[in-house]
């Protein structure tokens, strides 16, 4: 039986209450405020790639979260992408005349706060465009890695161009046809 005058709070009522405080955990303060906790990826967020042909090009895009957009490089090699020497680092199974590998710098796709994968698109995934064959995460499988390394095999192409776009954040490629 409660106290005459007394009220009793809901737990809705009373986290809310508590975050307007600054008493409650950052977790428990985004949950009764609505809100949730942005991912820690050690970096900006990679959430996923995805990939288009167009009468001229074929396009992928890297999507990130929010922040600012790092730097990248690129490079382009006739050796197949390898990923995870876990003994031994294993051929990507997509194949193309040529390689291209782009390290994103300071850009990652594992949640430190959830201990989780934000990363939502396949591993490796084959293409039938003209000049982009496929694509696949190359390096080690470490979460610790600060930097994200997509590789895509190409086709026949002229040239390749990458930029980046916000408002949602994200890195496109461009090549050519």
């Amino acid at each position: 039986m409660r106290a005459k005058g007394t009220v009793r709070l809901g737990g809705t009522v009373a986290a809310f209450a508590l975050a307007a405080l600054g008493v409650a955990a950052p977790q428990a303060q985004a949950a009764a405020t609505g809100a949730s906790v942005a991912p820690d990826c050690h970096g900006i967020c990679v959430l996923g790639v995805r990939a288009a042909t167009h009468p001229d090009f074929d396009r992928i895009v890297i999507d990130l979260g929010e922040g600012t957009i790092p730097t990248w490089t690129a490079t382009e090699s006739t050796e197949p992408l390898t990923c995870c020497a876990d003994p031994e680092p294993q051929i990507i199974p997509i194949t193309g005349k040529t390689y291209l590998r782009i390290q994103v710098a300071s850009a990652g796709t594992f949640d430190w706060n959830t201990s989780t994968s934000v990363y939502t698109s396949p591993r490796w995934e084959a293409y039938g465009f003209p000049s982009l064959k496929g694509q696949g995460l190359y390096g080690t499988n470490d979460p610790e890695n600060r930097d994200f390394p997509l590789g895509l095999a190409l086709g026949d192409h002229s040239s390749y161009k990458i930029f980046k776009l916000t408002s949602p954040n994200r890195i496109v490629v461009d090549i050519n046809h």
